[in-house]
């Protein structure tokens, strides 16, 4: 009879977690619309991209280089081969960087492990792309977080939004373990596995974002990944994983990611596609 109810309480458990990770009834990021779902650029309804590097980075005619790589990763694609003609590697890096900054919704996708450009073509392989049942559920999972946080933050000023988000993600673990893999560089590992590093910190910071009305862009340099993040009308440097990387809050240096005006050591990519960057910053006008 003890076995019996042990086992039924285990099975209530169970229901619960699936409930309410995964199949708990949301309102959904409020930007995704019938239009939006029904466009080439929608992935999911975490995040609307405008694909603003896309139409800034590319030419029209290497659009279908772009459009492959979200394809490879959301059909689990490793190895994919393209016909290019010319210029192939400044076109596949591009693209890829595009795709990167453009979609942080792409769970599955963590970057190109390798390419190879010969005959015409450039082959290219995929770090390991998640399985299509683990992003369905990590997707799943993130959706009913990001309802969490709306309602969390429904009533809060821009400023407190701000340091919110700062704080929340902040309080999740810097992976120390260091790998380029999707164990820690994507919004999946943020929100499933509560650790990762800069690019995760960073996309799962644009993702809020967009969903609590606050407009951002991801920031990419060949070492680090940060936001640009806007506050009454202009923008500033947001670097959470500083505040990860120390994790105490009661540090003096934890709010650091909110008091640059510029990453040290390190240059953002396509700096003249953002607008510009105040010398004051957020640490500094939020007075913490």
């Amino acid at each position: 009879m003890i076995k019996k109810r042990y086992l039924i309480y285990i099975l209530l458990v169970i229901i619960f977690t699936l409930f309410n990770f995964y199949f708990r009834p949301i309102k959904g990021n409020p930007l995704i619309t019938k239009e939006y779902k029904n466009s080439d650029r929608y992935i999911n309804d975490l995040y609307m991209s405008q694909e603003y590097f896309k139409e800034n980075l590319l030419d029209k005619d290497d659009y279908y280089i772009y459009d492959e790589i979200i394809n490879s990763s959301l059909h689990n694609k490793n190895k994919v081969t393209i016909n290019c003609y010319e210029n192939c590697q400044s076109k596949l890096l591009n693209s890829y960087y595009a795709v990167y900054l453009d979609h942080p919704e792409l769970i599955s996708f963590v970057g190109i492990n390798y390419y190879n450009i010969s005959n015409n073509k450039i082959t290219y392989e995929n770090y390991g792309n998640l399985s299509e049942i683990k992003t369905f559920f990590g997707t799943k999972r993130i959706a009913r977080e990001m309802e969490n946080i709306r309602n969390d933050t429904k009533n809060m000023t821009d400023k407190e939004k701000i340091i919110y988000v700062y704080d929340y993600v902040a309080s999740h673990n810097y992976d120390k373990l260091f790998t380029f893999t999707k164990s820690n560089q994507s919004a999946y590992s943020f929100f499933t596995g509560g650790k990762s590093v800069c690019a995760g910190f960073a996309k799962a910071s644009q993702l809020i974002f967009q969903n609590i009305g606050i407009n951002s862009y991801l920031v990419l340099s060949t070492t680090h990944m940060w936001n640009y993040v806007e506050y009454e009308g202009k923008y500033y440097v947001y670097d959470a994983t500083i505040g990860a990387s120390l994790s105490d809050k009661k540090s003096p240096y934890f709010y650091d990611g909110l008091g640059k005006t510029t990453i040290k050591s390190t240059t953002g990519m396509f700096s003249d596609l953002y607008p510009k960057i105040e010398t004051t910053t957020l640490k500094e006008v939020f007075g913490l």
